[in-house]
Order: structure tokens, then C-alpha cells, then sequence
């Protein structure tokens, strides 16, 4: 425990926004953990604040394990971002500082939340949804399901496909760490999940996110889907926030609707 809580939490970062330009004045919290038993463990707490060109250290301090936060006013950092944590190989380099990306808001708008829960057929029967309004029996999203056999047996795995359509606009797959901004183009009026028997990581339960573009909201989308429920109709939860001004900004608040 003593050598494990005596290594070096020497670091080096770089604060840059969504367009790559440093951001000075950000606090930066450097969490160290230590271990004090086999069941207990223990850590103190580090601030420092990142300079003109965005750029901040922590040097001298020992521990564990090491995570960091970081918090300035009109800025969001998503804590699930892998620098958030000390990579136990990592480096110190003060000419190679790890990126911490954070997001500018430009504004928070008032967005359209629905969640929609439903029961959804396995043999490729369409059902129509609306993110918009969280109806569940009518909308531009149509989601169809197909498993093979219809009458699963639970204890064994079986091929499933789950298509989603949207044709006056579409969908777009949510990969960046802020979804803020729904984007401008690149939407495709079909998207599907497929899941073989024969996979190796084959599970019947799978959670999506895209962006969508409904021909003239923007908004983003979850989709919850679980393909194993016996006898059918299976189960599908959609968990959608709009904004209904037109804009593609998807920052801040929400009104929440129950269906």
C-alpha cells in the first residue's frame, strides 16, 4: 500500500473548446486517491486553474489514482471522457499535454422532452412514433422489429434486427461527448441494428443514440430496445428532447411530457 500510495500524480493538460481554442480561467480539481486498508480508501483534493494558452499542471503530489474535474461558468466537461482519469501508463510530458475538451455554450433553449414506452411486434409488423410529441401511435419515426423464430426461447440467443425510419428527414449516430449541436447534414432516412445468434458478444438488449431531423425540428434520440421478451410483442423505450424553435442548439432546459 505504501508504494502504491507514493507514485507520482505529476500531469500535464490542455483546456480547449469545440472549436480548439484554449480556454484560460478553468478550475481544474485533481482528485487523489490512496488506499488506507484493504476495505478502506482515502484521498485529498488539488485545484489549480488553466492559463492563457488553456494549459495547467499538478506536480509533486503522490496517491493511488488520480481523476479530474473541471468547472468554468458558460462551459460543460463530460466526466466520462477518458482524461478525466490518470491513465495508469501515462507519461508527464509538459511539451505533450493531454486534451481536456470542453463544451462553449452558446445559449440554452427551451427543449421538448418525451419518453415513450411501448410494446413493439417481432415480426417486422411497423409502429409509429412521434418524438416530437411522444405519441405512441402515431409520428414520422416508424420502428420494426424482426426475430428469428418469433417464439424465442429465452435461455438461447436467436437473430434480431430493429430498422428505424424517419424519411422526411432522418438519423444521425450520436458519437461526440457533447450533444449540443444536432448536425447539419448527414442524416439517413433508414437506419438498422442487427444482432446475429452467432456473435460473439451477441446480447438481445441494445441502446442507441442519434441525432434526428424530422424535415423541420432538430433534436436528439435514444433508443432502448429489448428483443427477448416472450411472448411477444417486445418492449421499446424512446427517450427524445426537441428543439421546437427549428434550431439545431440542444443546449439547456426542457419540458417533460408523460405518455
Amino acid at each position: 500500500m505504501w508504494s502504491e500510495n507514493h507514485k507520482s500524480m505529476d500531469f500535464y493538460g490542455k483546456v480547449v473548446d469545440q472549436d480548439g481554442i484554449p480556454v484560460e480561467g478553468v478550475t481544474v480539481t485533481a482528485g487523489v486517491g490512496t488506499i488506507e486498508s484493504f476495505t478502506r480508501s482515502g484521498g485529498r483534493k488539488y485545484d489549480t486553474v488553466s492559463d492563457a494558452r488553456g494549459r495547467f499542471s499538478f506536480t509533486g503530489i503522490h496517491g493511488a489514482g488520480c481523476g479530474y474535474l473541471l468547472k468554468k461558468e458558460g462551459y460543460e466537461f463530460s466526466q466520462r471522457l477518458p482524461c478525466s482519469s490518470r491513465p495508469k501508463n501515462y507519461v508527464p510530458d509538459p511539451n505533450k499535454p493531454v486534451i481536456f475538451p470542453v463544451w462553449k455554450l452558446h445559449g440554452r433553449e427551451h427543449l421538448l422532452e418525451s419518453q415513450i414506452q411501448a410494446g413493439l411486434a417481432c415480426d417486422g409488423t411497423p409502429r409509429k412514433f412521434d418524438p416530437l410529441t411522444g405519441s405512441r401511435d402515431a409520428g414520422m419515426l416508424t420502428a420494426s422489429l424482426i426475430r428469428k423464430p418469433v417464439n424465442i426461447d429465452p435461455g438461447k440467443p436467436f437473430d434480431w434486427s430493429m430498422t428505424l425510419q424517419l424519411p422526411s428527414g432522418g438519423l444521425a449516430p450520436v458519437s461526440d461527448p457533447y450533444p449540443n449541436l444536432a448536425p447539419a447534414e448527414g442524416y439517413q432516412s433508414s437506419v438498422k441494428i442487427e444482432m446475429s445468434s452467432d456473435a460473439k458478444d451477441w446480447n438481445p438488449h441494445s441502446v442507441k443514440s442519434f441525432y434526428f431531423f424530422d424535415g423541420e425540428h432538430y433534436g436528439r434520440i435514444t433508443i432502448d430496445i429489448m428483443a427477448n421478451y416472450q411472448p411477444p410483442p417486445t418492449h421499446i423505450e424512446i427517450h427524445s428532447f426537441v428543439n421546437p424553435s427549428g434550431s439545431r442548439n440542444l443546449e439547456g432546459g426542457h419540458t417533460a411530457f408523460e405518455y
